[in-house]
């Protein structure tokens, strides 16, 4: 590690910055220049949720009435060139669509446009408001940027623009450009449109009565005029966008709680809000500081300008510690590789769920590359590693049966996770799969699939019974989490819909050798558990131990046999094969046993510059007992790994010691039941199930995910009904 330090160092000390400074400005830099994006969905929603209720509950006032919403349109705002019942039918259709669709992000420019005319004829004919000038200046924003992510709108873009619609194609792509380019152009005049405001209020000029009606003075009530004319400033020359909105919000709502105001509404904040999130625009201040740090500061390039000399890190293993590792290692100056056998994350904790045809392989898998696509310094690479040469700081892999490669590394971190283990009797893999890749998943799913079916074929009553009987050995939660979701899948999912065999007859046996299920729970919360499996009708066989697994029965202990012809393997793991690669020390799982620092160690001491995380290491940092195979376990090793590599990079002290913090545990039995156990607060039932969802749905990777797997958990949850019920395995 001495030389990635040095390398590093004399990297960042070429502009005459310390090592700590420049990469404390590049993460001051990375909130300045876009901070607000991670919060910009969720703030979008909210503008456009707002927006849509002004209109809508005007629009339902007027339904309501349709008599008095003729007598408006003809005597308070008439419309010259329209008459009175053509501009009420008008004025209602756009206040009642409109907000439907801006909510929903479909068809949002023209909605948007619709909503803003409307309003624009209101401020022109009708009572001037503040309030409207607040509205149409968020409209117009719809109209030139559109909705952001959580909108129909940009789900649909991307397949649109490829469809043979006609005129799809230009229509996106003219708004993909007025995003592009005249969002900036739009906030400019915005910004220049309150400085106007802020000015005439402080009176630094006298508006006309004409122009008086299209700014938006009276928000600023209250304000001194020093304070109008620092905004005011701020806003002209576009100089720290966001500290200028936030502060603003405060400085407005102060006054308005105050009294200063004659009218209280959301939208100069909702104004405020898109400011914030937004940027100042172009010919700004900022602009020019954003333009500065990317050059200076950022190292946000394509890979091919990154130089040579950067120190170079590679993480073997694309699970939650590898990517958790990358994620903060990516804003220092150094490249990553990131090498994986598969081109895809996959959130295991989840995969049962495949496993019992509740969720497609893609609602918990994402492509890896999609998750580092802005970071020039990132490269992903397809490959088995096939070993580790320490002295010459290389790895080798292949990316086919033909062709090895090797790459050079000045920091190594592995993170290849575990496989299962079958305590050294690995013919029981052929009767009983375990679940650890998406392909174990879809053969699982598979194999429970054709049970029911082949039951339903057969006509002979001892062979059905051994196909509707489910043995699931091991009973941690991933056990317990596939024996309540294969029994729900029997006795709900697939009820009435076979003739000759009754899947609610079903038998699912969940063993254990130990005295109770969920060992690593308080016994309280592992008695709950065993009620819900209960009730759900799950047989559950404690205290014996599994002695032979064959293609139509598992015995347990020397005399009980219960037959079957699905067995699941949920008992035990086995670590990747990392510490054969670098002949280190390892437990009786193969395990890599680490020092404090998550360093591996080896005969005659530890190497520095390679680390092991996750499944893959032996440590011991949990109050002195084994850290364990979950998922907050391995992202908290890979963010520490993260830190100990920056800190000798940059020449700071090293951190202490890794410490890992148990978030808790969580297992779930069926689709309202489960267990939650974060040590003095501890949890059961429906309310521990909302909790259990909530936390997954959290770590998923990627809103598509989130969305897809909240949605068919919500269809699968009120409909009883599971949709992905498909058998692909090869046909014979």
């Amino acid at each position: 590690m001495v030389g990635t330090a040095q390398a590093g160092r004399e990297l960042l000390q070429e502009e005459r910055l310390s090592p700590f400074v420049r990469v404390t400005l590049r993460r001051w830099a990375k909130w300045y220049s876009g901070g607000a994006e991670l919060f910009w969905p969720f703030t979008d929603l909210a503008v456009r949720f707002f927006t849509a209720f002004w209109f809508l509950r005007s629009g339902l006032v007027k339904a309501a009435d349709w008599d008095k919403a003729v007598f408006l349109a003809a005597n308070e705002y008439p419309v010259a060139w329209m008459a009175s019942a053509n501009a009420a039918a008008t004025g209602l259709a756009i206040e009642l669509i409109g907000p439907i669709l801006l909510l929903a992000g479909f068809f949002t420019r023209p909605a948007a446009l619709a909503m803003a005319a409307l309003t624009v004829v209101s401020q022109a004919v009708y009572v001037p408001t503040t309030t409207n000038l607040m509205v149409i200046a968020i409209l117009i924003w719809y109209i030139v940027s559109g909705p952001a992510a959580f909108s129909l709108d940009r789900v649909l873009a991307s397949g649109l623009k490829q469809s043979a619609l006609p005129l799809a194609r230009p229509a996106i792509a003219a708004g993909e450009w007025l995003r592009e380019y005249g969002a900036p152009v739009l906030m400019l005049l915005l910004r220049v449109w309150l400085a106007l405001a802020l000015f005439a209020y402080a009176n630094l000029f006298e508006p006309s009565i004409a122009l008086a009606t299209w700014l938006p003075i009276s928000i600023f009530s209250g304000m001194p005029d020093w304070v109008a004319v620092m905004f005011g400033a701020l806003f002209l020359i576009g100089f720290a966008a966001s500290i200028v909105s936030y502060v603003l919000v405060f400085v407005i709502g102060a006054y308005m709680i105050a009294g200063a105001h004659p009218n209280v509404t959301l939208f100069p904040f909702l104004l405020l809000a898109i400011y914030e999130a937004r940027g100042a625009g172009v010919l700004s201040v900022d602009q020019l500081i954003a333009h500065w740090m990317e050059k200076n500061i950022l190292f946000d390039r394509e890979y091919a300008d990154i130089p040579d000399d950067w120190p170079h890190v590679v993480v073997v293993g694309a699970g939650f510690g590898g990517l958790a590792a990358v994620e903060r290692l990516k804003r220092l100056p150094v490249r990553i590789t990131l090498i994986d056998k598969r081109n895809y994350h996959l959130f295991q904790p989840l995969l049962y769920q495949i496993a019992t045809a509740t969720l497609n392989p893609a609602d918990i898998a994402t492509p890896i590359r999609s998750l580092f696509r802005p970071d020039g310094n990132v490269r992903v690479l397809k490959g088995a590693v096939k070993g580790v040469d320490t002295s010459a700081k290389s790895v080798s892999y292949a990316t086919d049966a033909a062709h090895d490669q090797v790459l050079h590394y000045d920091s190594l971190v592995l993170a290849t996770g575990a496989t299962h283990s079958y305590f050294g009797r690995d013919e029981w893999g052929a009767f009983a799969p375990g679940l650890k890749t998406i392909e174990d998943g879809v053969a699982v799913r598979a194999s429970i699939l054709n049970a029911f079916e082949q039951a339903e074929a057969s006509g002979d009553p001892e062979r059905i019974k051994r196909l509707l009987t489910f043995v699931i050995v091991g009973a941690g939660p991933t056990g317990v989490e596939l024996a309540g979701a294969i029994a729900e899948l029997a006795k709900i999912n697939v009820a009435r819909e076979f003739r000759t065999v009754d899947p609610a007859s079903a038998r699912v046996v969940l063993v254990q050798s130990g005295p109770r299920i969920l060992p690593a729970f308080p016994e309280s919360l592992s008695d709950k558990a065993a009620k819900s499996l209960e009730e759900l009708g799950v047989e559950i066989r404690t205290g014996g131990r599994v002695t032979e697994i064959a293609s139509e029965f598992v015995r347990i202990g020397d005399d009980k046999i219960i037959e079957t012809e699905t067995v699941l393997w949920a008992a035990g793991v086995a670590a990747s094969p990392a510490a054969q690669w670098l002949g280190a020390e390892s437990d009786r799982s193969g395990r890599i046993q680490v020092n404090d620092y998550l360093r591996v160690k080896v005969e005659g001491g530890v190497l520095d510059d390679v680390f092991a995380i996750g499944d893959t290491a032996g440590s011991n940092g949990w109050n002195g007992e084994p850290v364990p195979g979950l998922a907050p376990a391995a992202k908290q090793a890979g963010v520490y790994v993260s830190k100990v590599v920056e800190a000798e990079l940059l020449g700071k002290q090293c951190p202490g010691p890794f410490v890992y913090k148990h978030q808790g545990s969580l297992a779930t039995i069926g689709r309202k039941s489960a267990v939650a156990d974060f040590g003095a607060f501890k949890l059961s039932g429906n309310l521990a199930w909302w909790l259990w969802g909530l936390v997954h749905v959290g770590f998923l990777s990627g809103a598509r995910n989130r969305i897809t797997v909240a949605v068919n958990w919500a269809w699968s949850f009120f409909a009883q009904h599971s949709g992905v019920r498909l058998i692909t395995e090869k046909q014979v």
